[in-house]
């Protein structure tokens, strides 16, 4: 593990974001435990240990990388690996993935002497790493295991999860458990439990780092890293349509106190809706905010999360409490007989939807 889990406090609101990205990756016993051939765990090593120092390097001292957290960077060596070859211990790089690569972040571009990368050449470039000679080789091959994955495949990378070369490989609740602070692992642990108990199916995996659990064919919860406000976890319970909800929060004995935390919790549109542009929802039609009144509040819930959180949750906010699984529990029960109403009233095949690509959208401060 390159940062400790646990870690709380936090020079500034940038080492807390490279924080929650480094306490990610993968430790080298994990995702090479099925990988037999020598030389591709020498290879996936040598990225591992790139890994690290890089996002040791950018912690101490932040202030002279460009890039705002290591993201950025992966995106860069992402490009450069994806469909190329391998000539000389080096990646090829095109004119035209070159320019591709200025147009996704220019600015990462120029930390690479700071990591060990170098570029040469004119048209055609080669993308080398003198410190560790099969780094470009098994990063290659590392793209191309991780594109094996239909969702977030840029996630594998960043996390140095090797296991996309091995085969028959799925994430699991483990998975997620293993990088949370020890308070949030058993939130979420308590959360799992609770919606399982009642009846609740985790969902195969799909996107890294997202659990999703279904009853009656929708979904009733949804754990997964939160990274546009860079903290561990987000705990969400979708609300289906807010209408029906609300009238059945209307009916609660505690009603009083549900209303209270919804109005405070519930996801609004701040840039999330941007979220939802760079992700790629507008064409679907879910990005975006709409006007409600929300137990007399006027809120501008976001269409592309509706969903209960801490997702957008102000900064003093943005911890998850005892209160807060107790609260969410409640929205669990009331998201249950939401379900079992829909259900009893359906006539064709439900409506499952909830985002799978807000993952790390959000880079900037």
């Amino acid at each position: 593990m390159i940062f400790d889990i646990n870690q709380t406090e936090f020079p500034t609101a940038r080492h807390k974001a490279i924080w929650n990205e480094g306490r990610q990756v993968v430790p080298l016993d994990v995702s090479l435990a099925d990988i037999a051939a020598l030389e591709m765990k020498e290879g996936c090593t040598q990225i591992y240990n790139w890994t690290r120092e890089y996002f040791e390097q950018i912690y101490k001292d932040p202030a002279q990388f460009s890039g705002y957290t290591p993201h950025g960077m992966f995106r860069l060596l992402d490009i450069a690996a994806k469909k190329t070859t391998v000539e000389g211990g080096g990646l090829v790089v095109t004119g035209r993935k070159y320019k591709q690569m200025l147009s996704s972040s220019e600015k990462h571009l120029s930390d690479f002497p700071l990591v060990g990368l170098e570029i040469t050449g004119g048209d055609t470039k080669l993308l080398t790493n003198k410190k560790y000679p099969l780094f470009c080789k098994y990063l290659k091959l590392f793209s191309d295991g991780a594109y094996r994955k239909p969702l977030n495949s840029l996630m594998y990378i960043l996390y140095n999860d090797f296991r996309v070369l091995a085969p028959k490989y799925i994430r699991t609740f483990d998975d997620l458990l293993r990088v949370l602070p020890d308070k949030i692992k058993d939130y979420a642990t308590e959360a799992q439990e609770y919606v399982l108990a009642k009846g609740a199916e985790l969902e195969n995996h799909k996107a890294y780092g997202q659990f999703r659990y279904k009853y009656k064919g929708r979904y009733l919860l949804v754990l997964q890293r939160n990274n546009y406000r860079h903290t561990p976890l987000d705990i969400a319970v979708p609300y289906g349509p807010i209408e029906k909800y609300k009238e059945l929060i209307e009916n609660q004995p505690d009603r009083d106190e549900i209303v209270m935390y919804v109005k405070k919790e519930i996801n609004v549109c701040d840039t999330v809706c941007v979220a939802g542009i760079v992700a790629g929802l507008e064409p679907h039609g879910y990005c975006g905010k709409s006007a409600r009144d929300i137990f007399g509040d006027d809120k501008n819930i976001s269409l592309c999360y509706q969903s209960i959180s801490k997702w957008t949750a102000a900064a003093d906010n943005s911890e998850y409490t005892d209160y807060d699984i107790k609260m969410l529990k409640r929205l669990i029960d009331i998201r249950l007989s939401q379900l079992d109403i829909l259900s009893e009233g359906d006539t064709g095949k439900p409506r499952a939807y909830f985002p799978t690509n807000f993952i790390n959208v959000k880079e900037g401060k």
